[in-house]
């Protein structure tokens, strides 16, 4: 008989949309070798839409247990991984005890006009897949971060401010307070 797999340490980013998780993920992926997996990328990928798709056709409820599919999944992986999470992935009581179970999560955190100036950035260029802040992005990035801060800090074991951080800076960070740099 073989003996089970083991589950392999990994990187999760948690925090509100426009904080980095993604770009910052994949960049620490590429430095320690490990693989990279965005979870809502993830998600297109399986099911062949888009978040915003999946909302309007499905709605949130369904969005969410694809989500937390993705999710349980991913903490099981065998090789270790650098995990983008979705910015709502903390809403489940089943996602916030995989995040526990899980090695490192470190939450980026931004205050909210640096995350209305991204977002809108984005928003500029057409990227239109955030349809829980459709509306008004500022009003609704408040109301998020307000139900989610403490899921988030619930959760991760590392919290970094990326205000004013450029990118290799969110990653020497991440890197360092992990202690991961000193192990790849």
């Amino acid at each position: 008989m073989n003996p089970p797999t083991s589950v392999a340490p990994h990187l999760v980013l948690v925090g509100l949309m426009g904080t980095g998780k993604s770009t910052v993920g994949r960049r620490i992926a590429h430095k320690l070798g490990w693989e990279f997996l965005d979870t809502d990328d993830e998600i297109n990928r399986l099911t062949g839409r888009t978040v915003r798709q999946i909302f309007e056709t499905d709605g949130e409820e369904f969005f969410r247990q694809v989500e937390h599919d993705v999710l349980a999944a991913a903490c099981q992986m065998s090789t270790p991984h650098v995990i983008a999470g979705a910015g709502g992935i903390v809403l489940r009581a089943d996602n916030r005890q995989l995040l526990k179970n899980s090695r490192f999560v470190v939450w980026l955190n931004a205050p909210l006009p640096v995350l209305v100036e991204r977002i809108g950035q984005r928003a500029a260029k057409g990227d239109g897949h955030r349809p829980l802040i459709d509306g008004n992005p500022a009003e609704r990035l408040q109301k998020l971060y307000v139900e989610r801060e403490c899921l988030y800090r619930d959760v991760s074991s590392i919290e970094i401010d990326v205000e004013g951080l450029q990118v290799q800076d969110v990653i020497d960070k991440v890197l360092t307070e992990t202690g991961l740099e000193a192990n790849s």
